[in-house]
């Protein structure tokens, strides 16, 4: 079962078109960056590529630096003697796609290793980053009870209740408001320590090669917890 969901989601805050005179702004106030970039990629000195394009070496100092824009000619000179296409130089910054807002009461929970789980971060979230609300049940009962351990780092904010975190060979009681960040190669579980369910919000980058991707497709939680893999990897889907 996929853990995409697209019911109780919005998109916020579209870019707009920009004015003709703003882009051009825009791709000349990252054209010496990308200048320098290309001359250090190919171990040029200022002084080399000074003589390459046919310029002073203090005239490409102010231009990585931003203080002086070329001319085409010149822009033309240095790609030739960089060696790069003249659009790589120029090419136009992306505009940053537009928000997310995920509704709560219409997103759905799932269950699985004794706990439920809700997805926060939608199918085209940051690569790699999840987030969700995880609710430890007070009957909770792990079958394996034993520590798990995979790759990235994990954080988590105690929202009610009183959980037990043990990493390594380490153990603390986190009471609400508490929040706790590790690298997840460490041994870690938990416990419930109280007698009503434990809510945390919980932030989980993992080493997965997420990037949208087409339906069906784990949630980045579920690539980087090997406890979550296997057949019916989406788990029990319930209410909230």
């Amino acid at each position: 079962m996929s853990l995409w969901y697209s019911g109780g989601m919005e998109t916020l805050g579209r870019a707009g078109e920009r004015p003709a005179e703003d882009r051009v702004g825009r791709v000349l106030s990252g054209l010496g960056a990308k200048i320098r970039r290309a001359r250090r990629e190919r171990d040029m000195t200022l002084e080399a590529l000074a003589e390459a394009s046919g310029t002073s070496v203090a005239h490409i100092s102010r231009l990585e630096s931003g203080e002086r824009q070329p001319s085409l000619d010149g822009l033309l000179r240095l790609a030739f003697s960089l060696g790069v296409p003249l659009g790589e130089l120029v090419e136009e910054p992306e505009e940053p796609e537009p928000g997310t807002v995920v509704r709560g009461a219409d997103a759905p929970f799932y269950e699985r290793w004794s706990m439920r789980f809700q997805p926060l971060v939608p199918e085209a979230g940051p690569e790699g980053l999840s987030a969700m609300r995880v609710v430890f049940p007070a009957d909770r009962v792990d079958p394996e009870h034993e520590p798990n351990e995979h790759g990235g780092q994990e954080w988590l904010y105690v929202l009610k209740g009183r959980l037990r975190l043990t990493l390594g060979a380490g153990r603390t009681v986190l009471e609400p408001g508490d929040a706790a960040f590790f690298d997840a190669r460490l041994p870690h579980g938990f416990d419930v320590f109280s007698e009503e369910d434990v809510e945390v919000l919980w932030v989980s980058c993992v080493p997965c090669t997420h990037g949208g991707g087409p339906p069906g497709r784990l949630h980045p939680f579920m690539e980087g917890h090997p406890e979550f893999g296997g057949a019916g990897a989406g788990g029990a889907r319930s209410g909230a």
